[in-house]
C-alpha cells in the first residue's frame, strides 16, 4: 500500500478537489436544465431583487436574463465551457477552475435574489418540484465556490513551484 506525500498529496488533493468542483458544476447545470422546463411551464421569469422584471421565461432564458429557476443559456453555455476547460491541465485547468469558482459565487447571489426562493419556501407557496431544484441549484453553486477555492489555491501553489 502507498502512502501519498509531498508533491503526490498537493496532487491527490488537486484531483480530488477538481473532481468535487466538476461534479459540483455538471450538478448545477443538470439543475440549470430542469429549472428552465419548470420555469417555461409555470411561466417563471426571472426577477432578481424585485428589478429585472422578466416578461418572457423563453426570450428571458435565451437572452441574459434567465428565469426565476436558472440562469440563462449563453451563461450555462460558458459553464460547460469552463468545466471542459478545468479538466486541462495547465494554464487552461487554472482558467477553468478560476472560471468556475467566479460562476458558482455568481449563480449563488443570482438565485438568492430571486423572490421564489422565499415564495416556494413559504407553506402557502410550496412546490415540492421548485423546491427541490432550488435546492440542488444553491447547493451545487456553493459547492461550485467552496472547491473552486480550494483547487485553485492548489493550483496556484504548483503553478509558482512549477513555473
Amino acid at each position: 500500500m502507498k502512502t501519498i506525500t509531498g508533491a503526490d498529496k498537493k496532487d491527490f488533493h488537486m484531483n480530488t478537489f477538481l473532481k468535487w468542483l466538476v461534479l459540483a458544476s455538471l450538478t448545477n447545470l443538470v439543475g440549470n436544465s430542469l429549472g428552465t422546463m419548470l420555469a417555461l411551464q409555470h411561466n417563471l421569469v426571472g426577477d432578481f431583487g424585485g428589478w429585472l422584471n422578466g416578461q418572457d421565461v423563453l426570450r428571458d432564458f435565451l437572452t441574459t436574463t434567465g428565469t426565476a429557476l436558472s440562469a440563462p443559456l449563453p451563461f450555462l453555455l460558458i459553464q460547460l465551457g469552463l468545466t471542459i476547460l478545468a479538466l486541462r491541465p495547465g494554464r487552461s485547468g487554472r482558467i477553468g477552475v478560476g472560471g468556475l469558482t467566479f460562476v458558482g459565487a455568481f449563480y449563488t447571489v443570482a438565485q438568492l435574489g430571486e423572490p421564489i426562493v422565499l415564495r416556494v419556501w413559504s407553506p402557502s407557496g410550496f412546490d415540492p418540484a421548485q423546491a427541490i431544484v432550488l435546492f440542488v441549484n444553491v447547493a451545487s453553486a456553493i459547492a461550485m465556490f467552496v472547491f473552486g477555492i480550494r483547487a485553485w489555491r492548489i493550483t496556484r501553489a504548483s503553478a509558482h513551484l512549477t513555473g
